[in-house]
């Protein structure tokens, strides 16, 4: 009997940490705008301010994406359409999650490991401190390693 190999199977997890995964994942989404406009789904929307929705809305109505691409200095995208997807599917689990808190934790390590924003810059966004930010990102990846264990953060084994 013939079983299939899903794309979360056929990834080769051990490839990079859960930081690099998301950083490689945003490194795939600046790659194209086509890629951007599929993925502005993966944005958690709970943490928009009325401009940014604005902006969105008027995005998607325009049919092109206006949001202004981030810089990544260093970061060129290194993974594969599948992995992305199987990245995307991880991420997309998470946002899904009935617990408001983690959606928190994702919305930090979104916008700081896949956008490519400073911990400064997401903690006034986010109207917190710096302290704050690291510990949700912690927990966070705390979460993450331990719904996945295939996958390991390097900032929870300093």
């Amino acid at each position: 009997m013939n079983v299939a190999v899903t794309i979360m199977q056929a990834t080769n997890w051990s490839k990079f940490s859960i930081e690099d995964w998301l950083r490689q994942f945003g490194a795939w989404i600046n790659g194209d705008t086509q890629t951007i406009v599929k993925m502005v789904k993966s944005l958690p929307a709970k943490r928009l301010n009325q401009e940014q929705k604005d902006i969105l809305l008027a995005s998607y109505l325009g049919g092109s994406v206006q949001r202004p691409r981030t810089m990544r200095k260093g970061i060129a995208c290194e993974i594969t359409d599948n992995e992305a997807r199987a990245v995307q599917r991880i991420i997309l689990d998470l946002q899904d999650h009935p617990s408001e808190i983690l959606r928190e934790w994702m919305a930090v390590i979104w916008s700081h490991y896949v956008m490519g924003d400073s911990l400064r810059d997401v903690a006034e966004r986010h109207g917190t401190s710096l302290h704050q930010v690291r510990q949700d990102i912690k927990c966070g990846l705390s979460f993450i390693g331990g719904r996945y264990p295939s996958l390991h953060a390097d900032l929870l084994r300093k």
